[in-house]
């Protein structure tokens, strides 16, 4: 074994005991998407990571690091001995085959990144020695090492030179690459090369826990452990404890019966509020214990008007602030409350939660009252007060005004509370209609510009600095102004230019990436809340809703506690190589 571990491991020191060894961690989902989650969540392991409750970065592949001229300068030394799954070692040159041959190809990467593009230039990296790597930026970027912990985690160490330069030009030549290509169903070499770095090649190399050894859609897919892991526990055992992760997909209430059944290893997602009394009485039937993580996100169901709409006339309503405030009164929130989650939680905005830094109430419970007869007159006030014979308002021509209310099929489960919203808005003349599609479908729909009204899963973030997709036009998550967010990260080439109150939320975001001090970074992102406060881009329904994990009595070492959110890639911040199963 010592010939497989680094001369200085990371020591994981697990939740409850050592070991033991063995064991299959079964999972479902209801997608192929649900699978590729894997690198995000499971294999969370880049330079850095959080600790399980959000609040200290701490090392990874990197054993340690200095962060120099006021946030310009980020230099990280590697852990010595790390290897491939396949053995061969793992060092600088990787993260400079990223950097040089990946990041910086037109072909693999048409736009850089804004995350690597800070004061109009793209970062620099430098290979000090074989296991000191610098990072440098043309002006300060204080987010840089959170983003490392978080969305940037997997990115920069993803590479295996060793076995990618066998399909890129730099290194072969590019006609035996564009043969090869073609041979494989490909039309570039560039196809071939994502291909082949994709998670579900099993010769492609892994610095993973678990590796996969029969990808989708074979069913169910499979990930064995990787022989030459770089993690032990404290007593000097080589992680990970379980031998191999399987993946299956079903639908969502064939996934849940499941769960009741003790059928899962330890799962959140997928796992339905709705069903809590159900989980709750059959714990000890199922063999199994329902966890109660904190939401780091303070997830509640984000409604976004698409502000970027082809249809000019309905853009140029939902650019009015009255008529989204409107909106916001007319969903009575505690009726959703009771039927959708069954009395618990409380009605909330899109804000970071009470336990985050940035907490603002005053945006997270403003707008929140249900009041129809408000939300008439505010209506009323803004022009549209037209009706036809059913009492539907009208467009400003006098036809129909209808809001087709669009979503995935993947959100089956929140659809009564989807029918909940649009009866409030059918009270007060908003003739609005639930849509539900097939999630490729409406992806495609919503990347169109085409959707009226968005919903989907949304998160304020304990750290939001991370993933603030809500809050201004960041990122293609951005559902509330996606033409907006091309514009940002494309640096004004695409898309459309945002109005001034988001221009100034940017800006605010600007000054909070080129600082590294953290109580500044957070009185800047409490005035882009506070921007957020006074426009209501984004609508929220009910939050504070414990975030459930179902957990089968014999595994061992998943916290009784820990934050549940997308920038600690839960539960990819808990150790799950330090799971184990025991049947004894």
């Amino acid at each position: 074994m010592d010939q497989r571990l680094p001369d200085n491991p990371l020591v994981i020191h697990p939740a409850h005991q050592m070991g033991p060894y063995g064991g299959t961690w079964p999972r479902y989902g209801t997608s192929p998407s649900d699978v590729g989650i894997f690198h995000h969540r499971l294999a969370y392991d880049g330079l850095v990571r959080w600790d399980p409750m959000g609040r200290e970065i701490l090392p990874n592949l990197a054993t340690h690091w200095d962060i120099e001229e006021e946030g310009r300068s980020y230099t990280f030394h590697l852990r010595r001995g790390v290897r491939w799954s396949d053995g061969h070692p793992f060092s600088a040159d990787d993260i400079m085959f990223w950097y040089q041959d990946v990041l910086n190809n037109k072909d693999l990467t048409p736009v850089i990144p804004i995350e690597y593009r800070k004061g109009g230039q793209t970062v620099s990296c430098e290979k000090i020695n074989d296991y000191t790597i610098r990072f440098r930026f043309a002006e300060p970027y204080g987010l840089f090492l959170k983003q490392l912990a978080s969305n940037l985690s997997y990115q920069i160490v993803y590479y295996p030179a060793h076995y990618l330069k066998k399909f890129h030009p730099n290194y072969q030549a590019i006609e035996e690459l564009e043969k090869l290509a073609r041979a494989d169903g490909k039309d570039f070499w560039y196809q071939l090369f994502q291909d082949r770095l994709d998670y579900r090649n099993v010769d492609c190399p892994r610095i993973w826990a678990w590796v996969v050894s029969r990808p989708p859609p074979e069913r169910p897919a499979e990930f064995v452990r990787n022989p030459y892991y770089w993690k032990v526990d404290a007593e000097g055992r080589q992680l990970p404890y379980i031998d191999r992760i399987t993946f299956d997909i079903y639908d969502l209430e064939t996934i849940n019966i499941k769960a009741i059944n003790g059928e899962i290893g330890m799962q959140g997602r997928h796992m339905t509020f709705q069903n809590y009394p159900i989980f709750m009485a059959n714990q000890k039937r199922g063999g199994y214990s329902v966890r109660h993580w904190l939401d780091g996100g303070d997830g509640t169901t984000a409604i976004v008007f698409n502000l970027n709409h082809k249809d000019e006339a309905l853009q140029s309503l939902f650019h009015q602030r009255n008529f989204r405030i409107a909106m916001s009164h007319a969903i009575d929130r505690n009726a959703i409350r009771e039927a959708a989650f069954l009395g618990v939680g409380e009605s909330r905005q899109i804000s970071p939660p009470p336990i985050s830094a940035y907490h603002v109430p005053e945006h997270a419970y403003g707008y929140l009252k249900y009041d129809p007869v408000l939300a008439n007159r505010l209506l009323d006030e803004i022009g549209l007060v037209k009706r036809d014979k059913r009492g539907m308002r009208l467009r400003s021509d006098g036809s129909p005004l209808v809001l087709n209310i669009e979503t995935s099929s993947t959100m089956l489960g929140a659809g009564k509370m989807f029918e909940m919203i649009a009866a409030n808005w059918r009270d007060v003349g908003i003739n609005a209609k639930v849509k539900m599609q097939a999630r490729q479908l409406y992806a495609q729909r919503r990347n169109a510009l085409l959707c009226d009204v968005l919903v989907w899963g949304g998160s304020g973030e304990i750290v939001p600095t991370l993933d603030p997709r809500w809050f201004l036009p960041y990122s293609n998550s951005s559902f509330h102004g996606l033409d907006y967010a091309r514009w940002y990260r494309s640096g004004g080439k695409n898309g459309t230019e945002p109005p001034p109150d988001m221009l100034r939320a940017l800006d605010l975001f600007g000054q909070i990436e080129r600082t590294v001090n953290e109580e500044e970074q957070i009185r800047l992102f409490r005035e882009i809340i506070e921007i957020n406060r006074k426009n209501l881009w984004v609508i929220g329904t009910v939050g504070a809703i414990p975030q459930l994990f179902i957990v089968k009595d014999t595994f061992r070492n998943v916290p009784e506690i820990a934050v549940s959110c997308w920038p600690l890639r839960t539960p990819g911040a808990t150790a799950p190589e330090s799971y184990a199963i025991d049947e004894g």
